[in-house]
C-alpha cells in the first residue's frame, strides 16, 4: 500500500495526507478493512507508507470527520462505515480556514459578468439595488467530483476587473485573486448561516427533486476600512455537510 504520487493530466498533486486518506477510503470501501475491524496503528501506517505521524493523523482525522472511523482509546481506529455519511466537513478556526476549504475543493466557474444587484442581494453588499457588481456563478465540488453546492459571489465594482484573471476552474478562493490583483487584503469576514428549503433550481445538482433542506452561508469580506470587497452565497445540502468551528477562550 502506497500513496499515489502521479496526478492525472492537468491536475495538481494533492497533499500527501489527502492521498493517504483516499488510499484508506478505497481500502475501506473494498472491504479490506471491514466494518468493526481495525485500521493499522499510526506507527504501522507511518512505517508502511514512509510518512510522518502528523501526516497519518491528519488523514485519520479526515476519515473520522467523514464518519468512516472512530478513534477509541485503548482499541485503536475502528471502521464504522464503508461509505461516508457526509460529502464534506469544513473546519474553520480563522480566515485561513476559508482558504484551506477552497484549496481542498474545486470551484467550477460558469459565468462572471457585471449585473445589476437585486434588492435581496443589495442588502448584504451594503449597496443600492440596480448597482452593477461582478456576479460570479459556479459549483463547488470535492476534488474527486462530488457536489458540495452552488456558489454565487458578488464582487464590488472597484474590483470587477478581476474577472479577467479568474480561470474556469478555481482551486483558490475568489477573494485571493482580488487581493493579489489589487493589493487590498481581506481584514475581516462576517458570516451568517441559515437553514431552509433550497431554491428548486439547485436540487438537480444533488440528484434531488423539489426543494431539499439546505444550509445557506452568506460571507461578507471586508477591507481594513470596513468596506465590502465581495459577498459570497453558498448552499449546501444539509444531510451531507458538517460545519465545524473550534473556539478557544481568550483573555477577558
Amino acid at each position: 500500500m502506497a500513496p499515489r504520487d502521479t496526478p492525472g493530466p492537468g491536475k495538481p498533486k494533492a497533499p500527501l495526507y489527502q492521498r493517504i486518506e483516499t488510499l484508506l477510503r478505497e481500502a475501506i470501501a473494498e472491504g479490506r478493512y471491514p466494518v468493526g475491524g481495525l485500521l493499522p496503528t499510526e506507527a504501522e501506517l507511518c512505517e508502511t507508507l514512509r510518512v510522518s505521524r502528523h501526516t497519518v493523523r491528519e488523514a485519520l482525522r479526515r476519515l473520522k470527520d467523514a464518519g468512516l472511523v472512530e478513534r477509541r482509546q485503548g482499541a485503536g481506529t475502528v471502521v464504522i462505515a464503508r461509505t461516508p455519511e457526509r460529502v464534506f466537513v469544513q473546519t474553520v478556526r480563522d480566515i485561513s480556514g476559508l482558504f484551506q476549504f477552497a484549496a481542498d475543493t474545486v470551484l467550477h466557474l460558469r459565468s462572471a459578468q457585471l449585473s445589476p444587484l437585486s434588492e435581496e442581494d443589495a442588502e448584504p453588499c451594503g449597496a443600492a439595488a440596480g448597482e452593477r457588481w461582478l456576479r460570479c456563478e459556479g459549483e463547488r465540488r470535492t476534488r474527486d467530483g462530488r457536489p458540495i453546492g452552488p456558489v454565487t459571489a458578488l464582487v464590488a465594482p472597484r474590483f470587477a476587473a478581476v474577472a479577467a484573471a479568474l480561470p474556469e476552474t478555481l482551486t483558490a478562493p475568489i477573494y485571493s485573486y482580488v487581493e493579489k490583483r489589487f493589493g487590498v487584503p481581506v481584514a475581516e469576514v462576517v458570516q451568517e448561516i441559515s437553514a431552509g428549503p433550497m431554491p428548486a433550481a439547485f436540487a438537480p445538482l444533488f440528484g434531488k427533486k423539489g426543494r431539499p433542506v439546505g444550509m445557506r452561508f452568506v460571507r461578507r469580506y471586508l477591507d481594513a476600512a470596513g468596506e465590502v470587497m465581495l459577498v459570497s452565497f453558498n448552499w449546501h445540502l444539509a444531510e451531507r455537510f458538517t460545519y465545524l468551528t473550534r473556539l478557544k477562550r481568550g483573555e477577558a
